[in-house]
């Protein structure tokens, strides 16, 4: 049996000690190991993509959102929950779910157990009385539905995305707009739900110009984010790629898509960003422009949404 180890620390390739320690005690047993970040495994299981046959998921505190997900996306595979402090208890669990506390999954002094006995099916009303502070109990997770832990995980995942990529960074750089994109499609597939796109095109924001100090384009597109971001909802999502920037409204059909793109325009328009770039005559591609498109109307692929979005793109003079 391969044991999945995922991490929210390492990447999967240079490993930190707790995933060494863990794949040692694991190898030994006789287990193959493979590593990868818990955002990658939680990914693949809500597409239907994850092949291992069993998996250890971190979960920290305040994370109650994670441990439901991941015993909801991992059902049929052998699951162990990693406890950094979260508010869950093996009561709250099903019975064939492990929980392995940090101290000793760090030492890698941590029971085998949940690999080796024979897989138990959960039993259909034995535990539905039981109940938690925090609220329905993980252990109900046979009655939960697989596209409201799909957005769970989603949520936790979107509201990382940024602190990652800062690491510590003066100025954090653009989420990737592919990527993004890719990630939103593969959610909403495998979640059912909807969700629409702006596509902000800002020409020459992203190019170095006669005179600048060093870093001077990097600021102007980190300047562009935050004007875009400002315009939005808490859990809107942006990215970039040169002089495009993209803002995911999840859940967001084509009004309020609509709202979205008259919203990011005028902010874009009275921004100081706009003030001190303003190209004379610019038409077409050349224009600062928006433009939007929405899932599954607009398509159901990356490339089209973004073909449909950069069709529809209007100077943001004449958005209203």
């Amino acid at each position: 049996m391969t044991v999945n180890i995922t991490c929210t620390v390492c990447d999967g390739r240079l490993l930190c000690a707790s995933c060494r320690s863990a794949a040692r005690t694991l190898e030994a047993a006789g287990f193959r190991v493979e590593h990868s970040t818990r955002f990658a495994a939680m990914r693949a299981a809500a597409t239907g993509t994850y092949g291992f046959g069993a998996c250890i998921v971190p979960v920290g505190p305040n994370e109650r959102a994670v441990a439901d997900a991941a015993v909801t996306l991992f059902t049929g595979k052998r699951l162990a929950l990693v406890s950094d402090g979260a508010p869950i208890s093996l009561e709250d669990l099903p019975r064939d779910v492990a929980l392995l506390e940090r101290p000793e999954y760090e030492n890698g002094a941590f029971g085998l157990r949940w690999l080796t006995e024979p897989a138990t099916m959960p039993e259909a009303h034995a535990d539905e009385d039981r109940t938690t502070r925090a609220g329905p109990v993980v252990s109900e997770s046979a009655r939960v539905d697989a596209a409201t832990a799909t957005r769970r995980i989603k949520r936790v995942a979107d509201a990382a995305r940024r602190t990652i990529a800062a690491d510590g960074l003066a100025i954090a750089p653009a989420l990737d707009l592919v990527a993004v994109l890719d990630d939103e499609v593969a959610w909403a597939r495998a979640s059912g739900t909807t969700f629409s796109i702006v596509l902000a095109h800002l020409p020459g924001i992203s190019s170095s110009r006669p005179g600048d100090a060093r870093d001077a384009a990097d600021a102007r597109v980190h300047d562009a984010l935050e004007v875009i971001a400002s315009a939005g909802r808490a859990t809107d999502v942006v990215a970039g790629s040169g002089d495009d920037f993209l803002v995911v409204l999840a859940e967001c059909g084509a009004h309020g898509a609509v709202l979205a793109a008259k919203r990011v325009a005028a902010a874009i328009g009275a921004s100081a960003l706009r003030a001190a770039h303003r190209p004379r005559k610019a038409r077409g591609f050349a224009a600062w422009s928006v433009g939007f498109a929405c899932y599954p109307g607009d398509g159901a692929a990356r490339d089209t949404l973004l073909a449909r979005a950069t069709a529809s793109l209007t100077p943001i003079e004449k958005v209203r």
